[in-house]
């Protein structure tokens, strides 16, 4: 009889145990810079016949924890469901993060699972000499077919002109030709940079648009002017450009001050003097001025 009781105990503990969800979470490091980004695994096992819902993160969002990415569970067959989540630290410190808690689906029941918590290391950014922090490498997301639609459509859209055109050269009075006056790019830039200085924007406290709109008028100068793709570059890359290398070493100083600041404005939320914001308007003007092609032109 008490051999009996024991393996009725056995069975029971198992059945038990095969019915419980468990839900765990890790990221890839612990440790991590103010506005980096981490991978957060999820793993949840359990019985196959229940189904994750989505976690929320409120939680972790009060402790400066976000996520850059949407949920979207793996299955995994027998061993249960998975997903990376993308994070970004924003508050520095140790940071013990509770549980998550995750809805589930089973036998047309809702239950929950509680994953373990976590501890971040999170560390502000170290200031050099100059009083600026380095700039951190952007993450690029994959390219994707989504990514790629708006060149499909351009490139559709042009071979749908060139066929209107090939049938208008049938007709025997000929279309008037339309010739397009090309501003150049200095010129561009300069006019750009003073509708910018006409808004005040700094002056109204907003900073980061200041910058964000400059250092725009910058890249767009730059691209149109030495035919490089700055737009799509991080700064780093423009920088590394040899065109741009090949400048004279104070432009090249000041085009790196400009750029890098405004990446730390943006990204890190830095607060530099308030001085800097017109003197980088006027290094801005001084660099399309000694740059510009139409000078150069002017001068032969």
């Amino acid at each position: 009889m008490r051999y009996l009781s024991l393996i009725v105990f056995v069975v029971i503990s198992w059945q038990v145990s095969l019915g419980q969800v468990t839900f765990t979470c890790s990221v890839d490091s612990n440790q991590m810079l103010i506005g980096d980004q981490r991978l957060l695994h999820l793993n949840v096992k359990g019985k196959v016949d229940f189904v994750p819902d989505t976690i929320s993160f409120i939680a972790w969002q009060k402790l400066g924890i976000e996520t850059l990415s949407k949920q979207t569970w793996q299955n995994e067959g027998s061993d249960g469901y998975h997903q990376m989540v993308k994070i970004a630290a924003f508050d520095t410190g140790y940071l013990r993060l509770p549980p998550l808690i995750l809805p589930f689906q089973s036998d047309q029941v809702t239950d929950t699972a509680y994953s373990n918590d976590l501890v971040l290391e999170v560390s502000g950014i170290t200031i050099d000499s100059t009083g600026l922090a380095p700039i951190k490498p952007i993450l690029r997301e994959p390219f994707t077919f989504r990514d790629a639609m708006p060149y499909v459509i351009a490139l559709l859209l042009g071979l749908f002109i060139i066929g209107l055109i090939f049938l208008h050269k049938k007709k025997a009075t000929p279309a008037p030709v339309i010739v397009e006056v090309l501003i150049p790019p200095d010129e561009i830039a300069l006019a750009d940079l003073q509708k910018l200085r006409t808004k005040k924007l700094w002056q109204a406290g907003k900073i980061k648009d200041y910058q964000s709109e400059l250092t725009h008028i910058v890249r767009a100068y730059i691209e149109a002017r030495y035919h490089i793709p700055a737009l799509e570059s991080t700064t780093s890359e423009i920088l590394e450009f040899t065109l741009l290398k090949e400048l004279d070493k104070s432009l090249h100083q000041d085009l790196n001050q400009i750029l890098n600041i405004a990446d730390l404005i943006k990204f890190a939320k830095a607060r530099p003097d308030i001085g800097i914001h017109e003197e980088f308007m006027q290094k801005a003007e001084s660099f399309v001025h000694a740059t510009r092609e139409s000078k150069i032109v002017h001068d032969v």
